[in-house]
């Protein structure tokens, strides 16, 4: 049997054979000389002649009629008709064909057809849908955007690198090529995990593009329609992600009948009616930690990137636990912000604006975002306190170097985070030591204020602390949790059910610190209230001093502004050796004299106007001096 040159060389054949059906001129019955231009162009698609009609019809699976159908409808189409009941009878020659057995002809492939029925359900037409009818002429189509939809892969692309602990995707081919019947795949794992990479890797086993469907912006049937017809012109997999919430999916499952094999996405741990839809339910899950684990998935991926130095990429790799989707997502930016500049390398502070630009979280609702304004020269406390912060500091950055590189993951597989209390009088640095931390380290930092957390009613304490650490670990942000001893007092024991409860909100909230793979701060007052049990589940305890006389005339000087005009007459020793006041305190002292001197024709701060912002610092704790207490400057009052 010769072979076709071409495709138009079939649809000649085609023709030609529509034609004598039409005619009644075939002796024998129309399939038997049609399925001869079937095997020919068969013959021809292995000489690397691509047959349209072939591929719809393997793509469709369709049945030796179903394709006869095809056929006889494409026949049509191609004379700008459509397929009747009485022409069908033609091409079947028999008569007993009636208006059920062209439904049931149809059904096996509906997205292929487009159905009408007349007012007075005599008859029956059938037509190719247009984008088919042009795909089987052969002619190319663009790939639609279509709303609702995009393309994750193109099989002419080359995938990123997937790692070898979440190679899900060789287990899901395996049970599709052992399971027998219609499946549902349904892939678990959190976002940014690897799931759409796997499916796309699966796709690119056949040689597949693959397109992501959401399905909370699926509307209809018709839209779920289009998109899969587009997906099977352009030889896609297609793959529905579920939205977060529990969804009801039997109207999903109703409009997915005809599929063969139905692929899930989603971050639940599983889909309760998953075996409620006459299909094989094939469940899979990816684990995070095993992902963020994978050494040398993170350094193909980092490595692919134009980096200004080397410590800066390792420093992003010991610092964040993001998983690869969204680290992607932050380095694409991050190059982005360099391409923009005209440098071409990421930069530590492109890195970080990439890291706020990525992070998508709600803790605004919960927090009050600080920023890190202070580096830590600036930080004034004894040698011990800030060189134990350096060295939390330094633990922070080394972290995965000593977890994952050295091992000690194997060793501790839970509460790796950086849990710490940072303990002392309002105003000695407790907040500011949080934001030099955030300034080094280059993270986010909020700080909670924990009354505003604790909640009267049971359960919503835990609510509200659940929220706030699951938005945090989208950016992997410092949590300060400001007046803690609102919730951290002496654990009581149980005589009320209050007392209970209470006690199960402390538990959790150490439970939560414990899980959490960033870093989380107390703050408080009153150490003496944290029992040894809490104690012993922080990594650290920070004590926070009251400042003596030479700290304190370092507060007094470094806090004067260099563009702010200055008397050289104060006496900035004695202001440290006669008054003990905190960091906070010095610092609203000297704002307020600051005030006071602005309201002068020459504004110039004086040892008058301080001794005043003093007096009023003091009078806001209700304390009060005597004249005789500002010693040789209380002829000022």
């Amino acid at each position: 049997m010769n072979q076709y040159c071409n495709y138009q060389e079939f649809v000649e054949d085609l023709i030609a054979w529509g034609d004598c059906v039409s005619e009644q001129h075939l002796e024998n019955h129309p399939k038997n000389s049609f399925f001869p231009l079937l095997q020919k162009a068969i013959q021809s698609a292995g000489q690397d002649v691509f047959s349209p009609f072939l591929y719809i019809a393997l793509s469709a699976r369709l049945e030796q009629e179903d394709m006869l159908l095809l056929a006889a409808a494409f026949y049509a189409g191609l004379n700008g008709d459509v397929l009747t009941l009485a022409s069908w009878r033609l091409f079947l020659m028999y008569e007993e064909m009636d208006l059920s057995d062209m439904e049931l002809f149809y059904q096996s492939a509906p997205l292929l057809f487009e159905r009408r029925q007349d007012t007075e359900y005599t008859d029956i037409y059938l037509q190719i849908a247009p984008q088919v009818l042009l795909f089987l002429q052969g002619i190319c189509l663009e790939r639609k955007q279509l709303s609702g939809m995009y393309w994750y892969y193109d099989s002419e692309k080359q995938l990123p690198f997937l790692g070898k602990n979440i190679h899900i995707y060789q287990k899901i081919h395996a049970c599709l090529s052992s399971v027998p019947g219609k499946k549902l795949v349904y892939l678990q794992g959190e976002k940014g995990s690897g799931r759409k990479l796997n499916y796309a890797c699966l796709a690119a086993m056949s040689h597949m593009k693959l397109a992501v469907i959401s399905y909370e912006k699926l509307q209809s049937k018709e839209q779920l329609r289009e998109m899969q017809l587009e997906c099977l012109l352009q030889h896609s997999m297609f793959v529905i992600e579920l939205p977060e919430q529990e969804t009801e999916l039997t109207l999903l499952f109703q409009w997915l009948e005809q599929e063969e094999t139905v692929f899930l996405l989603g971050t639940k741990p599983t889909l309760h009616e998953g075996t409620a839809f006459s299909r094989q339910y094939l469940p899979f899950s990816i684990c995070s930690k095993q992902v963020l684990g994978d050494k040398e998935l993170y350094e193909q991926l980092t490595q692919a990137y134009p980096w200004e130095c080397e410590d800066i990429r390792t420093g992003f790799l010991n610092r964040y636990n993001f998983l690869p989707g969204r680290m992607r997502d932050i380095l694409e930016l991050a190059k982005a912000y360099a391409l923009s500049q005209g440098t071409g390398s990421i930069t530590s502070e492109y890195l970080r604006s990439a890291i706020l630009g990525v992070s998508s979280h709600s803790l605004d609702q919960y927090a009050t975002k600080i920023e890190g304004l202070y580096q830590m020269h600036d930080l004034i406390l004894p040698d011990a306190p800030k060189l134990q912060l350096s060295h939390i500091i330094n633990r922070v950055r080394n972290r995965k170097l000593i977890y994952e590189t050295w091992g000690f993951l194997e060793k501790s597989a839970y509460g790796n985070g950086t849990a710490m209390i940072f303990a002392g009088p309002p105003g000695t640095g407790k907040t500011m030591a949080a934001q030099v931390m955030a300034a080094e380290l280059g993270m986010e930092l909020y700080r909670i204020e924990l009354p505003a957390v604790v909640d009267k009613y049971i359960g919503e304490t835990e609510k509200k602390l659940n929220r706030i650490f699951d938005e945090a670990e989208k950016s992997m942000a410092i949590l300060f949790f400001d007046e803690a001893d609102v919730l951290f007092s002496k654990r009581t024991e149980v005589k009320e059910s209050n007392d209970k409860y209470s006690n199960m909100e402390i538990a959790f909230l150490l439970q939560k610190m414990e899980e959490y793979d960033g870093v989380s701060i107390l703050a408080t007052n009153y150490l003496q209230n944290f029992d040894n049990a809490f104690r012993r589940r922080v990594s650290d305890i920070i004590s926070f001093p009251m400042p003596d006389a030479d700290m304190r005339l370092q507060m007094w000087q470094s806090m004067i502004p260099s563009r702010l005009p200055v008397s050289d007459e104060i006496d900035f020793r004695f202001l440290a050796k006669h008054f003990e006041l905190s960091g906070s305190m010095i610092k609203n002292t000297l704002i307020y004299a600051s005030f006071l001197a602005a309201e002068n024709d020459r504004p110039l701060l004086t040892m008058e106007q301080i001794l005043k912002g003093l007096s009023h610092e003091l009078e806001k704790s209700g304390k009060k001096l005597s004249r005789d207490e500002y010693g040789e400057y209380g002829y000022l009052f």
